[in-house]
Order: structure tokens, then C-alpha cells, then sequence
């Protein structure tokens, strides 16, 4: 049994798990470059139906709203992230516990437990471990939590998990993705 005391995430390590998803990261790129190719568009129809002087203000005016709406999703983002911080769990120290069954997370005010069949993958990044569970639900551990020895413990107990099939094998033991 590994367990991990005192975990408190950044909002930097709390960043999108776009790495755990690799379709949620896709269509993110979809989505940016839709938005880039309307914008090609609009500059082009813009130069080509209006004088010189009404392109530059037709231009001016749509990079304007670009960087306005850059700039909004930046304010929104950091409201979000000390919105959770003032969450009566977001700053709560919580103890991580992981075993052949699986992982439980222990909080102030309750308890979560997770078996490996439920995890369908969990990626280690730079500076965090993400344990997939769902696009939505995803928990976050980050590596600074780790004491001595642990990590190279952690990473043999997730590599045994994976080769005995039990990560992310689903209720049945048959991953639902896989049918």
C-alpha cells in the first residue's frame, strides 16, 4: 500500500486533462481552428467587398474582439480557479491511498474510493499523475506529493495493474469502449 499525505493541487496542476482524452483534445483543435478559418474568411470577404479604409477598420474591429474574447475566457478561468479555492474542499489537504483494489482519496468532510476497473487510464504528465475516470471526472495528484521511494513504487503498481488487465476493464471485467 502506497498513501500520500497532505495533497493540496495548484490551480496550475489542475489545468484541463486534455491528455487523459485524446477526443477532448481533438475537438478543442477543431473547434480553435474553426474559429481561425471563420476569421480567415471574414478578413477575406472583407478585403474583397470594401475600400481600403473599411478593411482596416473591418480588421481593426475583428482583432479587437478576438483578443476581447481571449482576454474574457483568461478572466473567467482565474474567477473559476479561486472560485474553487473558496470551495470548502478547494484548499482542504486530502491523504491518497493506492493498493491492488484500487485508490481512495480521503478529504476533511468525506471519502472517495475508486477500484482500477473504474480508472480507464492514468497518464503521467511533466508535473502531475491524471486517473481518467470519465471526460468530466478525472482526478489530479501531483508529483511534488510523492516522498522518497514512492514514485518508483507508485509507477511498479501501476505498470502491474495494467498488465493484469484490471485498469479500466469496466463493471464486467470487459472495457465498454472496447465492445
Amino acid at each position: 500500500m502506497i498513501e500520500i499525505l497532505d495533497v493540496r493541487q495548484t490551480p496550475r496542476e489542475m489545468r484541463p486533462v486534455y491528455g487523459a482524452w485524446p477526443v477532448a483534445r481533438w475537438w478543442g483543435y477543431v473547434v480553435r481552428g474553426w474559429f481561425a478559418a471563420l476569421f480567415v474568411i471574414t478578413m477575406a470577404v472583407a478585403w474583397w467587398f470594401s475600400e481600403p479604409e473599411g478593411f482596416f477598420r473591418i480588421a481593426v474591429c475583428l482583432l479587437v474582439s478576438v483578443y476581447g474574447l481571449l482576454g474574457l475566457g483568461l478572466i473567467a478561468n482565474r474567477r473559476i480557479g479561486r472560485a474553487t479555492l473558496a470551495a470548502p474542499l478547494g484548499d482542504a489537504a486530502s491523504r491518497w491511498r493506492f493498493d491492488q483494489n484500487g485508490l481512495r482519496i480521503m478529504y476533511a468532510l468525506g471519502e472517495q474510493s475508486l477500484d482500477w476497473r473504474a480508472v480507464v487510464r492514468v497518464v503521467e504528465e511533466k508535473d502531475r499523475f491524471i486517473f481518467a475516470v470519465t471526460p468530466g471526472r478525472n482526478h489530479v495528484l501531483p508529483l511534488r506529493c510523492f516522498g522518497p521511494g514512492q514514485l518508483d513504487a507508485f509507477r511498479a503498481l501501476i505498470a502491474e495493474v495494467q498488465t493484469s488487465g484490471r485498469l479500466g476493464s469496466g463493471i464486467d471485467g470487459v472495457h465498454p469502449g472496447s465492445a
